[in-house]
């Protein structure tokens, strides 16, 4: 652009251009970013908390109003894990690579693949170079110049692409897809699978980190690892359910824990009973809030309900008609039918 509009003295483009790698786009592919960019994640969150909150509400008001946020989009995260786990999405074409990403991905990064897949068939590749295990092709899009460069190595199944689409979003390309087609690869490469948009990404062991909890009162506090171990063993009973040896691995382990909490709370001379631990955990606390928005007292009088162009119209056509027939019948026209 410097050369082509002659603005090789202009100072302030050219400091932009010397600063390129930290503004322009194309210098970050090799950083991930889930695809993502500054700007349309902070309008799509501003976008979502715009419904929530308003500048007349106080900070109380406002954390109240944005833990209800938070509990509303767990809620459909949680719809949305279930219908992953309980359905599978539907397939463009019947084609083993697809059959294997639909059970690995979840509805939305499957989508994503599958229109990559698709748009493998519009490539045209050929061979550039051959280096022992490697070989490097040249793909062109349909009705596209530009020539992208994807490297094989058919030792490990590795597949890199100039277009850096996996280092950027991790998925893979069609420009990649189509050299692995084309090497008659079924099944996506364990190393191009990125546990994130896979749906068994909650699954597995996980560090629960609590904050400080010295001053915290102690039926909070129960309630608290009472609802975690909940949690963790609905995630356990999922995995071991699968199968009857995992089922018994899990009934011998259980009993294993059960003796060792029994004989340390005999030791130590602890008990609680356990109707006192469920009425802990089922009094919500004053900060708790029920899903849904908060039911405002109910107006009585007109209807706000907007009305469309064609309501409008035959309402004032309407109220015209009506009108016109009391002027006529006031008027005491003769021969007037009514």
């Amino acid at each position: 652009m410097l050369e082509k509009y002659d603005l090789k003295d202009n100072d302030w483009l050219i400091r932009m251009f010397d600063l390129r790698k930290k503004w322009a786009l194309v210098y970050g592919r090799e950083t991930f970013c889930a695809d993502m960019t500054t700007t349309p994640r902070s309008e799509s969150m501003n976008n979502v908390i715009k419904y929530y909150v308003s500048y007349q509400h106080n900070l109380l008001r406002f954390f109240e109003h944005f833990q209800r946020l938070i509990e509303d989009r767990r809620y459909e995260e949680l719809k949305a894990d279930f219908k992953a786990n309980q359905s599978t999405p539907s397939l463009l074409f019947p084609v083993e690579i697809l059959k294997d990403a639909a059970s690995i991905y979840t509805p939305t990064v499957f989508k994503v693949f599958q229109d990559e897949l698709c748009k493998a068939n519009d490539c045209a590749m050929q061979i550039f170079d051959h280096i022992g295990t490697m070989t490097e092709y040249k793909l062109t899009n349909h009705k596209k110049q530009f020539q992208h460069t994807v490297r094989y190595d058919f030792s490990d199944n590795t597949v890199i692409c100039s277009c850096r689409k996996f280092e950027f979003t991790g998925i893979l390309c069609s420009h990649a897809l189509k050299v692995l087609s084309s090497k008659d690869i079924k099944k996506i490469p364990i190393q191009y699978i990125l546990k994130r948009w896979t749906k068994s990404v909650k699954l597995g062991n996980f560090e629960f980190v609590f904050a400080n909890t010295i001053n915290e009162d102690p039926k909070v506090s129960l309630a608290r690892r009472y609802k975690d171990l909940c949690r963790l063993q609905t995630q356990v009973a999922t995995k071991v359910a699968e199968t009857e040896e995992t089922y018994k691995i899990a009934r011998t382990a259980r009993a294993t824990i059960l003796e060792d909490v029994d004989a340390y709370l005999k030791d130590n001379n602890i008990g609680k009973s356990i109707s006192k631990i469920v009425e802990t955990t089922t009094v919500p606390s004053a900060s708790e809030k029920i899903k849904g928005i908060k039911n405002k007292k109910r107006v009585r009088g007109k209807s706000t309900r907007p009305r469309n162009a064609l309501e409008r119209v035959r309402k004032e056509y309407s109220t015209y008609l009506l009108s016109l027939y009391k002027s006529l019948v006031r008027l005491e026209l003769p021969g007037l039918s009514y």
